[in-house]
């Protein structure tokens, strides 16, 4: 009987692990049980390796994955003319059998890294049992919350006399939202451990054009952000991103416990970022409420409408009603000045750099389909636990607090 090479038994042993873990990501108890008593040790320990080096190896890696693809086809076609000569068969049967079995790795990797955390509970269960219909005041007091912190938050931020802020700079405020995801870990453990400095990803441009902010390498545990985010916006983005690191791969559950940890932060600028990220997610909601809550004034005769949908007369009485419902509090000048000053950083970031994909056209609407094809499967993929998902966890989140004041 002729024996199985060591290579097949390797390329089939990591096969049949990949398999019975992805098995076991339908196992909802494990997934969480794993990412709470085991994934620390692989993120921290992973994370301190590679978190030291000035840049992204993650990223690296990737390029080279596809560098080594494209090389493989040339290969390919190569073997079609030189098919007789031994050397070069024996040539690429060695680089196609190394190129799968740093596939298969990879794709073992992703599993204990990524996937088994990403079929756990949200928040790791805390909210299981918790209620999933909110009224339309229990959605303002949270709006109104958010809009308070905002103002009071920027109230805290010394200005100069110019005008202009000093914002922390990458390592400040490294160790202040390493010190806030802290605060919360008695409840939420996986947010203890080691926080590694977050990467600036080389292909921004990129990312900008598709409207990603910030994304992880599983296989080398390095939180990446792009390079062309404001300071204010950066503060939540790497907050977001490592919550993701930490286990919490659901976009709802690190958007929620990226506020939450920044919002109890002592500093107002981590502050003052949380509480805008979350009202810039909560207000859509809220205002979608708004206009369901005047839609059922004026169908159940509460409101009379003497005037005929459509008009300005219309918009004009529309407007009042609303306003008259709506009492959250204005972001103040003061907040709005200090993330216009923000935003005039990004800016500058982004012109001083040059932008060969302005010149190619055709390229950047490749970009962007695929941009937009990304983000419609993501949508499909999570669901309820999408970005604006958070919306439901805060307002869980303020029940929760009030059930434990009674």
């Amino acid at each position: 009987m002729r024996k199985i090479p060591v290579y097949w038994k390797t390329v089939l042993a990591f096969i049949l692990f990949t398999g019975l873990l992805a098995l076991a990501g339908f196992i909802t108890p494990f997934c969480d049980w794993y990412t709470n008593a085991l994934y620390p040790y692989l993120c921290d320990g992973i994370s301190h390796i590679t978190g030291p080096v000035p840049f992204a190896v993650g990223e690296i890696i990737m390029y080279l994955g596809a560098v080594s693809l494209i090389c493989g086809i040339l290969f390919l076609i190569l073997l079609v003319f030189k098919r007789k000569k031994s050397g070069y068969r024996k040539f690429c049967a060695g680089y196609f059998k190394t190129l799968l079995m740093v596939l298969v790795c990879i794709v073992f990797i992703y599993m204990p890294a990524w996937y088994i955390p990403f079929c756990g509970t949200v928040l790791g269960g805390e909210n299981v049992n918790a209620k999933t219909s909110y009224s339309f005041e229990e959605l303002q007091d949270v709006a109104r919350y958010a809009v308070e912190g905002i103002n009071s938050a920027a109230e805290f931020i010394v200005t100069n006399p110019d005008g202009t802020v000093d914002f922390p700079d990458d390592e400040e405020a490294r160790i202040l939202i390493a010190e806030a995801m802290h605060g919360i870990s008695s409840r939420y453990p996986r947010l203890g451990g080691y926080y590694p400095p977050v990467k600036t990803a080389l292909c921004s441009d990129i990312l900008e054009r598709m409207y990603i902010g910030g994304f992880n390498y599983p296989f080398t545990m390095e939180p990446t952000i792009n390079k062309y985010t404001g300071p204010m916006t950066s503060y939540s983005l790497k907050a977001h991103e490592y919550c993701h690191h930490k286990g919490y791969e659901k976009e709802n559950e690190a958007n929620f416990l990226s506020e939450l940890a920044l919002t109890e932060s002592s500093d107002p600028f981590m502050r003052l970022s949380a509480f805008w990220d979350m009202y810039s997610w909560i207000c859509d909601d809220y205002l979608t409420e708004v206009d369901s809550v005047i839609d059922g004034m004026i169908k159940s005769g509460e409101v009379k409408m003497p005037y005929e949908p459509g008009t300005q007369e219309y918009f004009r009485a529309l407007k009042k009603i609303a306003e008259q419902i709506n009492d959250i509090p204005c972001i103040s000048n003061r907040a709005n000045m200090i993330y216009t000053e923000s935003f005039e950083i990004k800016t500058e970031i982004y012109e001083a750099d040059s932008h060969p994909i302005d010149e190619m056209p055709k390229v950047e609407t490749v970009i962007e389909e695929v941009s937009d094809t990304g983000w419609e499967v993501q949508g499909e993929i999570l669901k309820e636990n999408s970005y604006d998902g958070v919306t439901l966890l805060w307002l869980q989140y303020f029940d929760e607090m009030k059930q434990r004041k009674r």
